[in-house]
């Protein structure tokens, strides 16, 4: 079956009431784009078109596939029953219906999803890079839940940052877009999704089937990073613009060969034994045969870095600073369990909700677009900072509500002439008392 496309789907969405099946999300409107009303907000993948629905009070996502991953009803009801029975807190409520929206004529499956406030777990690097203190507890959170998932017999078959949340209101994590995700029912089901480069295994094409180890080598190469980064935060600058963390697919299929394997050998004992095991990992040629990260931790007995919180202090959890949807964010104190004493690191008490200005708290993270301000080259020449704003839309459009043609609240050669002679006056000045000291 030929799904539809991405604009299709937007058409369809922008009539909720007409074109979507689901009782909830029929009766919403759906999100549209702060700096562009004209288009909804909407998050994509490789796989599918995720929409924002406001309802009264909640919001939702709207999650509808570009392409047949085939069986979808028969996972995520297994999905759907087996996270009811488990209960942990790193999944969200969600709803599949087979025949949820109507695209074209014909109908197509749909996910309604409970909306997620929060930040990647790599926006919470950024924001954070500056107390790495923070960097080292996530890397403790996020190996508390894995050991979580894998006492409940889960994988998520696609962990990596696009894929694991913060909540902005309490700091947990939490795991989102189920496409890939084992449970025990679904043992027998074929493993489409083989996860994202810098994160998978060199041989996950070859798992055939959906496997419950199949998150081992991601969980690695997740927590050695956050291990790294809150030790020597300088390496952040080197990754921030990348769509990964430590390591690229290069670096993963040739260990031996790369030089970031060859700079972690020389770090803390910690991080050394980390590497020494992902690059065995990575050399492993039955992805079945992959240790579980929270076995890993236990062998190892060498020393640790240990940190020092400062008392009520916080992470910052702001969303990325390009978009203008206000949060209305308040203070709390999120990660309160596990604070050693120590010298060893030291954590600024600044105000972390001071830029909570934006919407990508987003479960979906990078929804919407930036808003940038320019300044007037001649207003420059005199020192005037007055921002001036462009409207992007109305490029060619003639602005009548201010001068045209060489006049900028002047004329621009009185302007030139006016700076000229303030500054020959100036240098004028120095001269003569320069002419005078000698004399």
């Amino acid at each position: 079956m030929k799904y539809p496309s991405r604009g299709d789907y937007e058409t369809a969405v922008r009539y909720l009431d007409k074109f979507v099946f689901d009782s909830v999300l029929r009766v919403g409107e759906p999100v549209k784009q702060a700096q562009n009303p004209n288009f909804l907000l909407s998050s994509n993948g490789g796989n599918a078109i995720v929409f924002v629905i406001q309802t009264n009070p909640k919001k939702y996502a709207l999650k509808c596939w570009v392409k047949d991953l085939c069986d979808l009803k028969i996972r995520y009801k297994a999905i759907d029953d087996y996270l009811k029975t488990v209960k942990l807190p790193y999944f969200v409520d969600f709803a599949y219906q087979e025949q949820g929206i109507l695209v074209n004529g014909q109908k197509f499956p749909i996910i309604r999803m409970e909306w997620i406030d929060g930040i990647s777990f790599r926006d919470f690097i950024s924001n954070n890079i500056q107390n790495p203190v923070y960097i080292r507890d996530f890397a403790e959170n996020f190996l508390e839940m894995v050991t979580s998932l894998h006492q409940k017999n889960i994988s998520h078959g696609d962990l990596q940052h696009g894929n694991i949340m913060v909540q902005k209101n309490n700091g947990d994590i939490c795991l989102i877009d189920y496409d890939s995700l084992y449970v025990p029912q679904l043992s027998n089901e074929k493993d489409n999704i083989k996860g994202l480069p810098g994160y998978r295994h060199p041989k996950r094409k070859n798992l055939n089937k959906l496997s419950p180890k199949s998150d081992y080598f991601s969980e690695l190469v997740i927590y050695l990073s956050l291990l790294v980064i809150s030790e020597n935060p300088h390496y952040w600058t080197k990754i921030e613009k990348e769509e990964r963390l430590l390591f690229s697919e290069e670096d993963l299929e040739r260990p031996r060969l790369s030089p970031i394997f060859a700079e972690l050998t020389k770090l803390s004992p910690e991080i050394v034994y980390f590497t020494l095991e992902l690059e065995k990992f990575c050399q492993e040629s039955d992805i079945q045969a992959l240790q579980p990260l929270e076995k890993l931790v236990t062998a190892y007995g060498g020393s640790k870095v240990i940190w020092d919180f400062i008392p009520n202090s916080t992470p910052n959890l702001s969303p990325p600073p390009l978009i203008s949807i206000d949060l209305n964010p308040r203070a709390f104190d999120v990660f309160t369990k596990n604070k050693p004493q120590s010298s060893t690191a030291n954590v600024s008490n600044s105000d972390p909700w001071s830029k909570l200005d934006t919407n990508s708290s987003s479960a979906w993270d990078k929804l919407d677009g930036s808003q940038a301000s320019t300044k007037n080259s001649w207003d420059k020449l005199d020192g005037s900072q007055a921002p001036q704003n462009h409207d992007w839309d109305k490029l060619g459009q003639p602005d009548h509500s201010k001068p045209t043609g060489l006049t900028i609240d002047e004329n621009i050669w009185d302007k030139f002439n006016h700076i000229w002679n303030k500054l020959l006056n100036s240098v004028s000045s120095i001269w003569n008392k320069v002419v005078n000291w000698f004399n």
